[in-house]
């Protein structure tokens, strides 16, 4: 009995032994699969950072092709101007995710009427899509009416040059006519200035229900603002402007019983408000051919008027010389 239990015991002791083995070749080859797998993945991982798809292509993108390069946004900003400082930006080969776009965004910022810059970054394939911000324009300067705009000025005082002339139509500008120059230096224009003249443009296309053509700032002491039908002589802008304004909604009713007449609205005092009104062609020509009649009166009259005071003349010699011999012939007696 006890060698039949025994006998058992080794038995299972063995079986024991073979699991334990067994457990112990499992474990090691869990091991090395794993290690295989992490090394597999490792692999995969290098090989797929190394596909093209993460590397934005530099030759592509300095052509600025659509699938490399996408810029929004610039309504008054050419493509052109944008990608040349794409160009001058040394971007480095590097993975899009690790793509540094700072100097990007301060280069295209450099550019007048451009704001703000945001650069997004895309992959597979990698390409950058470029959102500009652009600044608000809101007057055209030119020298006179018939001469294009040389540049212009945005709602924060920044001036953009001619270069980025004309705008689109739905860009909307009142222009300002200046010669550039204010008591003989170049003119200056900053922001406090620029909202000065805006909210009284804005005031006077309030009170009048008409859109302002054009302001006149070529002599600032007398300023001129053109309404759609009314010429305004405004004066000095100054503090007192917007009050001066408020007189065109009670001024435009009787501005409109003359109907072609007005020459403008004078609106340069504080406490009162003058229509100017233009003569007709027909009372200018009137007027010149009545002044040549006179003229010519007065020419073909001239002879008759230089002798007939020769004749009062000669008569007034006499009557002097009689009244001398009278005093003579008095004395001697």
């Amino acid at each position: 009995m006890g060698l039949l239990y025994q006998k058992r015991r080794l038995k299972v002791n063995k079986i024991k032994r073979q699991i334990a083995s067994n457990r112990a070749l499992l474990m090691r080859l869990r091991m090395f699969l794993s290690l295989i797998l992490i090394i597999g993945i490792c692999y995969c991982c290098y090989f797929i950072l190394k596909l093209p798809q993460w590397y934005i292509d530099s030759e592509k993108l300095s052509k600025a092709d659509p699938s490399v390069l996408k810029i929004q946004g610039n309504n008054i900003t050419p493509d052109y101007k944008i990608i040349n400082m794409i160009r001058q930006t040394q971007l480095p080969y590097t993975q899009i995710f690790r793509l540094d776009t700072d100097e990007l965004e301060n280069n295209i910022s450099q550019l007048q009427p451009i704001k703000k810059v945001y650069v997004r970054r895309y992959w597979f394939p990698a390409r950058l899509v470029i959102n500009v911000d652009e600044r608000t324009p809101v007057f055209l300067l030119a020298p006179n009416l018939e001469s294009e705009a040389t540049s212009a000025l945005t709602t924060d005082g920044v001036l953009i040059d001619h270069d980025y002339l004309p705008f689109n139509p739905a860009i909307k500008t009142k222009k300002l006519l200046t010669y550039g120059v204010r008591d003989g230096h170049d003119e200056v224009w900053d922001k406090k200035r620029i909202e000065e003249i805006l909210k009284l443009t804005k005031a006077i296309e309030a009170y009048s229900n008409q859109e302002v053509q054009y302001i006149d700032l070529r002599n600032q002491k007398d300023v001129y603002i053109m309404l759609e039908e009314y010429l305004i002589r405004l004066g000095e802008i100054n503090e007192t402007s917007l009050n001066r304004a408020k007189w065109i909604a009670s001024i435009l009713p009787e501005a409109k019983k003359y109907n072609q007449k007005v020459k403008y609205i004078d609106l340069r005092w504080d406490d009162s408000y003058y229509l100017r009104l233009k003569e007709s062609k027909d009372e200018v020509k009137k007027e010149i051919q009545q002044q040549k009649e006179e003229n010519k009166e007065i020419k073909e009259k001239k002879p008759q008027v230089q002798q007939a005071a020769k004749i009062q003349e000669e008569t007034i010699r006499q009557e002097l010389q009689k009244e001398a011999e009278k005093e003579n012939k008095t004395n001697e007696q």
